[in-house]
């Protein structure tokens, strides 16, 4: 019997060529995706061809955001014809080929749907080998509208906010809400259509991604709402002569005007060389070369945070599950967008004011600056708060002053005072305004130097022996109302009411609280105030009263810029909801402080509640007096004359 040789076999390693073959293949991201698959068609983009991220570089941040493992939301307020659609397009693809998930896509009509389909969507599948593919037959006339297309790796849903049915039927692990700033406030009988999208990806709460790309429209619309809440980010550059970093903005736009400080034509900035941007640090113009390079080398900072010179971050900067990006026209390639161009428009659109169209303006805001619309009711100016400036210094109180009262502001560990004087006719003085330190506002013992401020007697301007005392204080109780309570009980010597700001509070002034009182008498506990009447009063004092006078609110000589700057801090806005229109007072900026506009408002109410929009003349009220001791003199020389008729003749 013969038997074979065992052989024995050694397995050979595998090749590095091999290994790259066998491997799994790594996801791209959004951004790669876009860069190594996405063809763009000569339909729908001037640039045909691959995609280059090398026009868009500020937009590598929000795509990869489509495709980490921490972003669940990715909102993009932006200027038009900025790349924020193409973002969402980008990510469907990627979705397609990467990680195929159920896709819902919405925009704002089913004409836009529909439209939308036909210049954008389709041609992508047409232009980017790989996409048709998964189409049903691998046509592009086979993507259904306002229900499911089923392709060969996942459902794809294309609809629009109006209809119910295409946002609340089956679960959707991506959403792509395209122009959410022209969304309906409410899908049908529905919610918002933003709610509704959310509710869809319950079921993939894990790696759901909601993308919502838009111009702005309105003040706290859909895309407004949902752009301030996420990280609210804005694109940061270095000028390359100062090396400081700033946000673009068109407020660092320099405009060239004729003598009188007037606009140019937009004939005139059309044809170049009278607009330009520069930095706002060291005021250093820039060319569109210049602005561009900034922009290519720029970097995403979140709202409260800041570049210092050398790339320093200050501030939080911590990882979140929803990201919001802020792209204006002064980020784009000056192949697509010049200053020149944008201050032509920006001056048609100020001629257009003064003949009363606002229309071209808030086009501008909405589809440049990337900034939601907004009718200022009231606007609140330094240059006008200027003129109120008088000769007095503060701490006196000026000739005139019959009352005065005093609001306070409290906060962690201080609080804010203003006093005020009162005369005839609702004129005005400012006496004080400062910050106090008083520790923790918590302890009510630390609330013992403002006590001593509001005890304190005030020295009369032209007469220092005249001294005056505060009649009525009313402290804001909305933040420690227990303390603010027993602060007031402990003050028996002074006359303290706490308040608050309360939106319900609309016909009227304010609404009274009431708790028992000694010997079970009620006595008022708060005042609940209508802080939009009360601020429009203010700003009649101090931004409509045409001169100095009944009416008048006056500032002591020695004003702070910090004291103007908080008493310009907000303004009147409108907000139109169809046919509802809402007027309400609001902060220019969130992070700017208002305290002693609200110590204003605080120390008006005290004022009205006590009667100082009453006050006599003070003219008046001398002849009245100087009647009185006239007709008091003449009563006892009658008295005594009489008196000594009666005594007996000597």
């Amino acid at each position: 019997m013969i038997t074979e040789p065992k052989i024995e076999t050694i397995p050979l390693p595998l090749q590095l060529e091999e290994k790259e073959l066998l491997a799994p293949g790594e996801k791209l991201s959004v951004s790669e995706w876009a860069e190594q698959k996405r063809i763009l068609s000569a339909k729908t983009s001037s640039f045909d061809g691959p995609w280059s991220h090398e026009y868009t570089p500020f937009l590598v941040a929000p795509m990869d955001c489509l495709s980490d493992a921490v972003t669940r939301q990715v909102t993009v307020m932006a200027c038009t014809q900025s790349g924020k659609s193409e973002v969402g397009l980008n990510f469907l693809g990627r979705t397609i080929e990467e990680s195929p998930a159920p896709f819902l896509m919405v925009m704002p009509t089913e004409a836009d749907a529909n439209r939308r389909a036909n210049t954008r969507i389709k041609p992508m599948f047409e232009s980017t080998p790989g996409l048709a593919r998964h189409l049903p037959a691998g046509r592009v006339d086979n993507l259904n509208i306002g229900k499911e297309t089923v392709l060969d790796n996942m459902i794809l849903y294309l609809g629009w906010s109006g209809s119910p049915a295409a946002l609340a039927d089956n679960p959707v692990c991506h959403v792509f809400l395209d122009e959410v700033g022209k969304f309906p406030a409410k899908s049908g009988k529905e919610g918002d259509p933003v709610g509704l999208a959310k509710k869809r990806q319950r079921t993939f709460f894990s790696r759901s991604k909601l993308y919502c790309g838009s111009s702005a429209v309105t003040e706290n619309d859909l895309i407004d709402r949902e752009f301030h809440a996420g990280t609210m980010e804005e694109w940061w550059v270095e000028c390359q002569q100062c090396t400081e970093f700033h946000i673009t903005k068109w407020a660092n736009v320099q405009l060239d005007k004729v003598p009188a400080g007037n606009l140019l034509t937009a004939a005139e900035y059309e044809a170049g060389g009278h607009a330009r941007y520069i930095c706002p640090a060291c005021k250093d113009p820039w060319t569109e070369q210049d602005r561009w390079a900034a922009v290519c080398a720029g970097k995403w900072l979140a709202a409260g945070c800041r570049i210092e010179k050398g790339g320093r971050i200050i501030g939080k900067t911590h990882k979140t599950a929803h990201r919001s990006f802020h792209v204006t026209a002064m980020m784009l390639y000056p192949g697509f967008q010049k200053i020149d161009d944008l201050a032509a428009e920006w001056a048609e659109a100020q001629v257009a004011k003064r003949a009363g169209d606002v229309g071209p303006l808030q086009n501008f805001i909405n589809s440049q600056l990337a900034q939601p619309w907004a009718e200022y009711e009231k606007q609140t100016d330094h240059i006008v708060l200027t003129r109120h400036v008088g000769g007095y210094s503060s701490g006196t109180v000026p000739e005139g002053v019959m009352m005065i009262t005093a609001g306070v502001d409290v906060q962690d560990d201080h609080v804010w005072l203003t006093v005020i004087g009162w005369g005839y006719l609702s004129q005005c003085w400012t006496i004080f305004d400062g910050r106090i330190e008083t520790g923790d506002t918590k302890e009510l013992d630390n609330f013992e130097i403002l006590r001593a401020h509001l005890n304190k007697n005030w020295p009369g301007e032209t007469d220092p022996q005249m001294l005056y005392r505060i009649y009525t204080t009313a402290v804001d109780c909305n933040y420690r109302p227990g303390v603010v309570k027993d602060f007031r009980n402990r003050c028996t010597e002074l006359d303290i009411i706490a308040v608050r700001g309360d939106d319900t509070v609309r016909s009227r002034i304010y609404r009274a609280t009431g708790e028992p009182g000694p010997e079970g008498m009620a006595r008022v506990y708060r005042y609940d105030l209508n802080v939009n009447m009360l601020k429009n009063t203010l700003y009649r004092l101090l931004f409509e009263s045409p001169t100095p006078g009944p009416g008048w609110f006056h500032l002591p000589k020695d004003v702070t810029e910090e004291t103007l700057g908080q008493l310009t801090s907000e303004e009147q806005i409108i907000i139109r909801h169809g046919k509802k229109t809402d007027i309400f007072w609001k902060p220019k900026d969130q992070h700017r402080a208002n305290h002693v506009w609200d110590t204003r408002v605080y120390g008006l109410f005290a004022a009205q509640l006590r009667g100082a929009m009453a006050l006599p003349d003070p003219e008046i009220l001398k002849k009245q007096r100087a009647a009185s001791k006239a007709a008091a003199a003449k009563t006892a020389g009658e008295k005594r004359s009489s008196f000594l008729d009666g005594l007996p003749k000597l």
